[in-house]
């Protein structure tokens, strides 16, 4: 991961966990990363190690299952920082259990999260870095959308559907 320097690239869920470990070795190669999470204090504390490092980053606020929320937080890494090069789609939700005894409204809430949180995103970004000539997207996934996981039913299906969408997307838009 060389030549980051002077790019700009957004880090969905970068307040914690994974999103804060991809964040923080992004900016050590020289980005500066907009750190977008639903946290907002999880994200500053993100960008605040960034910055101790050296780095540019700025917290973002935003939950990218809103689609206004989402063309929000990319305008205004990109007013901070200048053109999008990079989207690291990582956030996630889930609640383990069976199939059958999960509640509908949890359906919707891991649907909206790992799915239509991560298409919203990319509908905010594909076009911008089209017309700007190209760009660089991540979609963090997960086995359990390859071969599926016992008490992840509704998870695996909107990872194995990110797998297929990412596959779909490169094919229409890649040159």
């Amino acid at each position: 991961m060389r030549g980051l320097s002077g790019r700009v690239v957004i880090v969905t869920g970068a307040g914690s966990g994974l999103g804060r470990g991809m964040a923080l070795r992004l900016a050590e190669e020289g980005a500066s990363v907009g750190i977008v999470d639903l946290n907002l204090s999880g994200a500053r504390e993100t960008v605040e190690r960034i910055q101790a490092a050296g780095g540019n980053a700025r917290a973002v606020q935003a939950d990218i299952v809103d689609y206004e929320a989402c063309a929000s937080a990319v305008d205004e890494v990109e007013a901070a920082f200048g053109d999008l090069h990079g989207l690291v789609n990582n956030a996630g939700w889930d609640l383990a259990g069976s199939f059958i005894d999960v509640d509908r409204q949890v359906w919707r809430k891991i649907i909206d999260i790992n799915l239509y949180g991560p298409l919203n995103m990319h509908h905010v970004v594909v076009p911008r870095m089209l017309q700007r000539g190209g760009g660089k997207i991540v979609n963090i996934s997960s086995d359990a959308g390859r071969v599926g996981s016992s008490g992840e039913a509704v998870y695996s299906a909107c990872k194995g559907g990110m797998i297929a969408f990412s596959k779909t997307l490169s094919r229409e838009v890649a040159r």
